[in-house]
């Protein structure tokens, strides 16, 4: 088990947020989108054979209003950049949480906000990585990373809670 919590980090370790200049600035088609983001994701999230995203999806996040209409039938970078938001949030939140959080764009702009976001996802993968409290854990590794995942969840929820009475 040891063994494969290792390989698990490992392949953790290889997912690096694309900077908001490695986003194709040109005009991406929905598959090229759902491939991007695919190949991005997949340390993280295994292959599109999981099903964190289609263009079903896609559809879904326009007609609520999460991503702009694409022009043309095509996606430009502010689009892509919060899609890969979405997929990675909709992870732990709901599609309502996840409008709440990407309401901060309006005041940050796309391009702050998923610089930010990406910072950070970062930050919190090498921690979990290099964490000897994860490493060392009694817990079995899926079980410990459950428990953090748990408690951000829970962090999530209470500053959600504040956000909505202001």
């Amino acid at each position: 088990m040891e063994r494969n919590s290792k390989k698990a980090l490992e392949l953790m370790n290889e997912y690096k947020p694309v900077s908001w200049e490695m986003i194709p600035d040109i005009g991406l088609y929905m598959d090229q989108v759902i491939t991007l983001i695919t190949r991005i994701y997949e340390p993280l999230y295994g292959s599109a054979s999981e099903g964190y995203l289609s263009p079903s999806m896609i559809n879904n996040y326009v007609k609520a209003k999460l991503i702009p209409r694409p022009l043309g039938k095509k996606y430009n970078r502010e689009q892509i950049a919060l899609l890969l938001m979405i997929v990675s949030l909709k992870q732990v939140s709901t599609m309502e949480d996840i409008r709440v959080m990407l309401s901060a764009a309006e005041q940050l702009g796309v391009q702050a906000l998923y610089t930010r976001f990406c910072d950070r996802q970062r930050q919190v993968l090498d921690a979990l990585i290099t964490d000897q409290d994860n490493q060392n854990s009694a817990l079995p590794p899926a079980m410990n990373f459950a428990i953090v995942s748990s408690g951000y969840r829970a962090g999530c929820e209470a500053m959600l809670k504040l956000e909505g009475k202001e």
